[in-house]
């Protein structure tokens, strides 16, 4: 195969005298002769004399073409040569191999070095001559110079193509270079406003230290050296934090003596505490710092009460109990009691360690609901405890004892509590007032018995409110499946007992602070001998027979065996609690708390008197009767004194007390039966939990706080008496239960009663019951509102053209005096007060829903609806823009219901919204529902109210609608109307015939039907006359009455009497 080589000239100039070679190699010569440059002058297609074919061959060999560097043909002239369509007569089908066929050669790349000094580039044009194809080159032409001549400019063309893209490329590069370095040297960062400087969040003079600008080093300092220390970390633009704000300084400002409160703005930009707490998700946040301890407020309500009661449960987490009758008084109000029976002297760290576990606790439960308790040295025999320390969970059934005497770690104790707590009932606290995520999994178990009251939180001798250890009677006796005796005595006996005790307690206590907070602190009469009788009798009130607690340590799955069935009883009360004896032998006569009958009771007032009681108590030895000389500061005067603290304690209790008395949370709940009556109605739920396939969960909520709950369920609670009311909520049944009656006990026990015997009605929510706290938009209010803003403006413009019509009047120069103006009065004035023209759609609501809807003689379409529907916004629109079109028809009424707020009976209850049902006249029962399947538009809602009216009715709004039709519908309109009014004129003759004494009436009202037909047949040839058809309209109207089948009883009984 031919190739096309380069090289020097020397080496390459030999190959062309050989006739057996295969190539000719085009060396650098001088420029072309005479005879090359005359072949170039021969036409194209003409073929040279045989003789100057021979000569042409000689000279062939001869040829010598100038290769510049501009024409070189080496590698990338034939890629470009490879690339360019064929050329008729030139170019041959080997573009595809990179080469170029001609007339009798071939040129072809041949691979070759070139030295460093060579210019130019050898291009040897070789003939294409062998034995075999000899006949077919004398054949083919010769390629001449012209032909060569276009191959060589078309070469030069492309190159300088190639070349102009290279270039451009380079200079494409070099702008945009150019560019992005403009565009980075003026691309410089926005300019971003700096944040306002911060301001105090608290008020001047707060006992809170505010830190607006985030920093953290103070802060820390001053916690690091308190015992008990608070931490608000706030964002001054949240509303939470603003809400949380007046209550965290109400707090400061009461507790300012035992607690350091600090507040620090974490949402500064640049701030320290900015950058340490990068990812806090929501604000407030309140942290509580002790000795190696850092408690986080999680519950969510923001009240001075409940931060109060935090506090003080920070303050107090464990409680000593000297007796048995401390335990069994928290047993009462506490879901749960936990003990601890521990050795000070020798055993510190247990006590320490249960410290801990108790603070850690007040995370989960900061209100102590679950009261810590220990018991130290040989108190421990009292409690019928032997093996010390030890740890025991008093439930309300059962007592459980911690095992494992080496993991006493505050997490291990708090994850065993969490295993073993089981409660009858429970507060229930949503996190931020309005959530119900907390309350879904308690619904989701089965029925719940909700019990909206007033919680206190202030005082800490409330163990719990009245209404609550109500609710603890009633669920205690419903889950004693086993009939324990114990847990009846518990409900029955000891929890009513401490809730008399409250109460007379409460009154006590008002009166005392009464005197003590109507005087200062240093008038107070510390010696007065007629309140020692009364302290040693409080000190006294509260024993109870240690026997019980004997049988909650011993009989109670403690030791294995289970004890106090049913007919088993303890005797020997008064040698555990005996009664106070004096010098002389008297008062002997008691047994201590206990009545005749040696049974334990938790109220004073049993068979002594008061006065007796005090003059006992007054005869007894006081080991403070003489006086004792010492050297220390005398304790009337010491500020750190027993006896000036105690004082600042009973001042600081009635401070709390009167700050409850202001929230309204004390509530008492008297029975209105006797004893014996509500312990026989306590008997009929006595273990029903066992006795039905639905077991109730009770739960109670500060009505106080959790108000949207209860308006939620339909009741306004804040206005209900005692501010209380019960619901039973059942998910599966989708009904709800609620108890309007006076709360006490025995209502309670017949409410649950009657859900389980079902004799108790369902509750009804009405969207027309009003609430204090929430409220929604109000049609009927916003016109009146609309009205009276709109005759204002009305009248101030009256006012002002007035004024300045006066101003405008040129002075009077005759000098007498000017007539007077005669001006109409504001009320004459036309369109001054004309009211605006509204139009909607009447509200319904379950209260009112049988009156409207069922009980009225109109046809009713009821538009049922959802706030959250977005489809019911465009069927509101819809039958708005219908009732506006059939406002003049008499009998038929629009209205809507939210279906979401007001609960219906089942009959009428939707799955679906909207739903639209109408309810035609004289026949409620055969009421039907617009189809869900149909297309929502206005053509086929107007369809489904038609073709439910009746004959007249029908008439009647086929008539008003062709009477506001548009040009587009008219046709169409009068078209059906062509239609009823054929349909009326049949009906109307079968009346004819078969009313003989109502033919007169009729056959006017068949004449105008005819006249309203042929007025209806000339609107759709040519003319219309609407005036015309709108007066037919009235008088069918009055001559035909909707109520057709009362028309029908009439006419008949008129008949049978003539």
């Amino acid at each position: 195969m031919p190739t096309l080589t380069q090289g020097p000239p020397s080496a390459r100039s030999q190959d062309c005298g050989s006739s057996s070679s295969s190539s000719c190699a085009i060396t650098n010569s001088p420029p072309p002769t005479a005879a090359r440059r005359s072949n170039r002058t021969l036409p194209a297609g003409s073929e040279p004399s045989p003789g100057s074919s021979n000569q042409q061959q000689q000279q062939q060999s001869q040829v010598h073409l100038p290769v510049t560097r501009r024409h070189q043909l080496g590698q990338s002239a034939t890629s470009l040569l490879s690339r360019r369509k064929r050329l008729a007569g030139t170019v041959g089908d080997d573009i595809a191999e990179g080469r170029v066929v001609c007339e009798g050669g071939v040129i072809a790349p041949e691979p070759d070095k070139l030295r460093e000094d060579d210019v130019h580039v050898a291009s040897t044009i070789t003939a294409a001559s062998s034995s075999s194809s000899s006949s077919n080159s004398n054949s083919k032409s010769v390629p001449n110079s012209a032909e060569l001549s276009v191959v060589d400019g078309r070469t030069r063309r492309y190159s300088r193509i190639s070349m102009i893209i290279i270039y451009g490329r380079e200079a494409l590069c070099i702008l945009a270079l150019l560019l992005t370095t403009y565009a980075t040297i003026q691309n410089t960062p926005p300019k971003i406003a700096k944040a306002p400087p911060p301001v105090p969040f608290f008020s001047k003079g707060s006992f809170v230290s505010d830190w607006p600008t985030g920093s953290l080093g103070t802060t820390q300092t001053r916690v690091s050296v308190s015992e008990l220390s608070f931490v608000l970390y706030y964002a001054p633009w949240c509303a939470e934090s603003q809400f949380a704000r007046e209550a965290y300084e109400a707090v400061a400002r009461q507790y300012n003596l035992l607690a350091h409160f600090s507040a620090i703005n974490c949402w500064q930009p640049g701030g320290e505490c900015r950058q340490r707490y990068p990812k806090v998700q929501s604000w407030p946040i309140l942290m509580a710092y002790g000795p190696n301890v850092a408690i986080q407020y999680h519950q969510a309500a923001w009240t001075a009460a409940s931060l109060s009661r935090w506090l003080l449960s920070l303050l107090s987490p464990v409680e000593r109990f000297v007796n048995a009758g401390v335990l069994m008084e928290r047993m009462t109000g506490k879901d749960a009691v936990i003990v601890a029976y521990v050795e000070m002297a020798g055993e510190s760290k247990f006590y320490q360690r249960y410290y801990q576990a108790a603070l850690k606790w007040l995370e989960k439960d900061p209100f102590q609901q679950v009261a810590f308790g220990v018991v130290t040295g040989q108190s421990a025999s009292m409690f019928g405890v032997e093996t010390v320390p030890s740890i025991r969970l008093y439930l309300w059934n059962e007592t459980i004892e911690y095992v494992g005497k080496e993991s006493w770690t505050p997490q291990d104790m708090v994850t065993w509590i969490n295993k073993q707590l089981q409660v009858v009932s429970m507060w229930i606290a949503p996190p931020g007032s309005t959530k119900s995520a907390t309350i879904a999994p308690a619904l989701k178990q089965g029925p719940v018995l909700f019990l909206f009251t007033p919680r206190s939180l202030y005082t800490e001798f409330d163990d719990s409110t009245d209404a609550y250890m109500m609710l603890r009677q009633l669920s205690m006796q419903y889950y004693n499946c086993a009939e324990d005796n114990w847990v009846q005595e518990m409900a029955r006996e000891y929890i009513a007992d401490q809730r008399v005790l409250g109460t007379e307690r409460y009154f006590y206590k008002q009166q005392e602070c009464e005197r003590i907070l109507g005087r200062h602190p240093s008038q107070e009469d510390a010696g007065d001998p007629s309140r020692k009788g009364r302290s040693r009798r409080e000190a006294f009130k509260s024993t109870v027979s240690v026997s019980f607690v004997n049988v909650l340590n011993s009989s109670k799955f403690v030791d294995g065996r289970k004890h106090g069935a049913k007919g088993d009883r303890t005797d020997g009360y008064c040698a555990a609690a005996p009664a106070p004896h004096g010098d002389d032998g008297s008062c002997s006569d008691g047994c201590g708390t206990f009545g005749p009958e040696r049974k334990p009771s938790l109220r004073w007032s049993g068979q002594q008197r008061e006065e007796e009681q005090d003059e006992c108590f007054a005869k007894m030895p006081s080991a403070q009767s003489e006086p004792v000389h010492s050297s220390r500061i005398d304790a009337t005067h010491d500020y750190r004194g027993p006896h000036l603290l105690s004082k600042q304690y009973l001042r600081r209790q009635c401070e709390l007390m009167r700050l409850a008395e202001n929230d309204g949370t004390y509530r008492f709940f008297p029975e209105a039966s006797e004893r014996n009556e509500t312990n026989a109605a306590l008997d009929t739920i006595s273990g029903m939990a066992c006795k039905h396939n639905k077991t109730l969960n009770f739960y109670s909520m500060d009505s106080t706080l959790y108000h949207a709950f209860a308006e939620r369920l339909g009741v306004d609670v804040l206005r209900e008496p005692n501010r209380t009311v019960a619901f039973i909520v059942d998910p599966e049944a989708e009904s709800t239960y609620a108890l309007r009656a006076p709360i006490n006990l025995g209502s309670l026990t017949g409410f649950v009663h009657g859900y389980y015997n079902r004799s108790w009605p369902r509750f009804l929510r009405s969207g027309s019951t009003s609430y204090a706290h929430t409220h929604r938009f109000n049609v009927t209010k916003f016109k009146q509102q609309d009205e009276r803003l709109l005759a204002e403006h009305r009248t101030r413009l009256l006012k002002q053209k007035a004024e300045a019509k006066r101003k405008a009047k040129p002075e009077n120069t005759d000098g007498g005096n000017p007539p007077p103006e005669v001006t109409k009065p504001l009320n004459t004035v036309p369109g001054a007060f004309a009211p605006r023209e509204y139009h909607s759609i009447r509200e319904i609501y379950s209260a009112n829903f049988h009156r409207v809807v069922l009980d009225s003689n109109r046809t009713v379409v009821v538009n049922f609806y959802s706030a959250h529907c977005a489809f019911c916004t465009i069927m509101s629109n819809y039958l708005l823009r219908i009732s506006r079109l059939l406002r003049h028809q008499p009998l038929l009424e629009f209205v809507r219901i939210d279906g979401d707020r007001n609960d219906l009976g089942w009959e009428y209850s939707m799955e679906l919204f909207p739903s639209l049902i109408i309810f035609p006249h004289g026949r409620k029962e055969e009421s039907r529902i617009f189809p869900h399947t149909e297309q929502l538009t206005m053509a086929n809602l107007l369809g489904f109210i038609r073709s439910n009216l009746s004959p007249s009715e029908r008439l009647h709004v086929t008539f008003l609608l062709c009477s506001t039709a548009n040009e587009a519908s008219r046709t169409d309109c009068l078209t059906m109307l062509k239609t009823e009014l054929s349909d009326s004129i049949r009906a109307g003759l079968r009346d004819w015939r078969r009313q003989p004494c109502a033919r007169e009436r009729i056959l006017r009202r068949l004449q105008l039907l005819k006249h309203s037909y042929l007025d209806t047949l000339r609107c759709l040839s040519h003319s219309c006359d609407l005036n015309r058809l709108t007066s037919s309209r009235k008088a069918i109207l009055q001559l035909w009455p909707t109520g057709a089948q009362y028309d029908r009883r009439m006419e008949r009984n008129a008949c049978g009497a003539a």
